[in-house]
């Protein structure tokens, strides 16, 4: 007759390892899940990143070109595209992926802001709004809004 051991836990090590193993692998798959997402988030924020600052560089361009806030833009509710202004679809592309295109507007004048080191009534000030679109890879946009005065007679 066969002995039958009613006490046999042979397979109770089996069933926990096999736990343990489960356990580990969804805290694995978590952590991969996570890391993804992590890294997603981290490339739109550069890709936001780059859209922003070509749009920051068109606020640049306008200062170091001055025939766009000249006395010749001076009528209110007129303004200058630029980098082209025969062309306001055209955009100055600032590396392969970045570019920027905007527009300097006449908003008016009025009397020197206080501390400006001019004489009130003898010089205005002249105010300008500067709209820039700034292009980034994929597909991403920013705008920026800014505005500026010259001093003038």
């Amino acid at each position: 007759m066969m002995n039958m051991n009613v006490n046999n836990e042979d397979g109770y090590m089996i069933v926990v390892v096999l736990m343990i193993l489960s356990i580990l692998t969804v805290i694995a798959t978590a952590g991969t899940n996570n890391s993804i997402t992590e890294q997603r988030s981290a490339t739109n924020e550069q890709i936001h990143e780059l859209s922003f600052y070509a749009a920051d560089t068109g606020r640049a361009y306008v200062i170091e070109h001055v025939d766009l806030y000249h006395d010749d833009n001076i009528t209110e509710g007129d303004g200058i595209d630029f980098p082209d202004k025969d062309n306001p679809a055209v955009s100055y592309s600032i590396g392969s992926l970045e570019s920027f295109k905007g527009r300097v507007e006449y908003i008016g004048s009025g009397l020197v802001p206080r501390g400006s080191g001019f004489e009130v009534g003898k010089f205005m000030s002249h105010r300008y709004r500067i709209r820039t679109t700034g292009n980034g890879p994929r597909g991403s946009k920013s705008e920026i809004e800014t505005g500026f005065y010259r001093i003038g007679f």
